[in-house]
């Protein structure tokens, strides 16, 4: 298992502040700056649930699912945006986020693919995600050939410049 995922066995999942103050420091912990709880017991279930914490520092490439795979993100703190695309990479939407007192939108759901990235706007965005399982990465996430290298800075910080994304 990654060191950024912590994977639930029980059929009985609650949650206190402690594992989101663990997952932020698993986050902290690896390059990657992201970390999550997942709440379904394994890949194979029909409903994939994750808490997610982004460090403001995460980078989460552009990326589609399947249409026939539902996806939503509920904010518990902090705030992000997520930048919608088409096919081939123009910016269609930014959804901004934040927890529900913030005016913002708390909640994102698509039921159809669509390309797409999380990007955090504050120090720590704890989310909620829940995804139509079960859950293939090598079927279930494609990257575009727009979309960079989320593990190369500069493909990154010359994507975030192109759209006029500030960190």
């Amino acid at each position: 298992m990654n060191n950024d995922v912590i994977q639930n066995k029980k059929d009985l999942v609650y949650l206190s502040r402690q594992v989101i103050n663990k997952i932020k420091r698993k986050a902290l912990s690896n390059k990657r700056k992201r970390a999550r709880i997942c709440l379904h017991k394994n890949i194979k279930d029909k409903t994939s649930e994750m808490i997610i914490a982004l460090n403001k520092k995460s980078f989460i490439s552009p990326h589609i699912h399947p249409d026939n795979k539902s996806e939503s993100y509920h904010i518990i703190k902090g705030e992000m945006d997520v930048y919608i695309f088409n096919s081939k990479g123009k910016l269609l939407k930014r959804i901004q986020m934040g927890e529900f007192n913030s005016k913002k939108s708390f909640f994102y759901r698509m039921c159809k693919g669509f390309y797409h990235m999380p990007f955090p706007r504050s120090k720590w965005c704890i989310y909620h995600e829940t995804y139509s399982g079960p859950f293939k990465k090598e079927i279930d996430v494609t990257y575009p050939s727009w979309a960079p290298d989320e593990n190369n800075n500069k493909e990154v910080k010359n994507f975030l410049k192109k759209y006029k994304i500030k960190n």
